[in-house]
């Protein structure tokens, strides 16, 4: 019986012994009723995300980028895995952008880069052609926190969100301007588009 049928039941009782001369009891009747909201999150892409830049060819310096995304959720981190993932195309398939100290690559689109070339700017060396690297900047609305995490479980090399109780805010992540150095080299870096792709998700646990 839900609360609607339980609150009409009760007055029906209440007028038929208001209105009989020989009623000596009261009746009465309750009904408690609950509900379950099971946790939930969402994540935007906003606006002020700058997605593409102009980058100048002699120094790989570029105008600014970065991705900023909103999260409001009910849940916390043991209900979430809040993670900042990054995906760029080598000869190979798909691999993380992220570089070992968080910085982010971006690779040629034309010419795919390899394995190794990726390595080698992960690690912030010079011999890797058709990828260029940036440092990276992300922050969020406290109380919630952000860090990078070297494999991170199943999601390898990303950014943690930690939401610590908080229920909305906003992460931005910031695309240095320089190069890391030793990986942009115009002389192995030809014209062209570099891309790389930047994900906010909520992995349920």
């Amino acid at each position: 019986m839900n609360k609607t049928k339980s609150l009409k039941l009760l007055i029906s009782i209440m007028s038929v012994l208001l209105c009989t001369v020989k009623a000596y009891g009261y009746a009465e009747a309750e009904q408690s009723i609950s509900t379950t909201v099971q946790p939930s999150v969402a994540i935007e892409k906003q606006t002020t995300s700058i997605e593409a830049a102009t980058a100048d060819a002699q120094t790989g310096t570029h105008t600014g980028l970065q991705s900023v995304f909103s999260i409001q959720t009910n849940g916390n981190d043991e209900d979430y895995d809040f993670i900042v993932t990054s995906k760029i195309l080598t000869d190979g398939g798909e691999v993380s952008a992220y570089g070992n100290n968080g910085s982010i690559l971006f690779g040629n689109t034309f010419t795919t880069p390899t394995a190794e070339a990726i390595e080698n700017a992960k690690a912030g060396g010079n011999q890797n052609k058709n990828v260029i690297a940036y440092p990276v900047t992300a922050v969020i609305t406290e109380p919630m926190t952000v860090g990078f995490e070297q494999n991170y479980g199943l999601y390898g090399d990303c950014y943690v969100v930690k939401v610590n109780g908080g229920g909305e805010g906003t992460l931005t992540h910031t695309v240095g301007q320089t190069p890391v150095s030793g990986t942009y080299n115009i002389g192995q870096d030809p014209a062209g588009t570099y891309q790389t792709v930047v994900t906010f998700s909520a992995v349920s646990k």
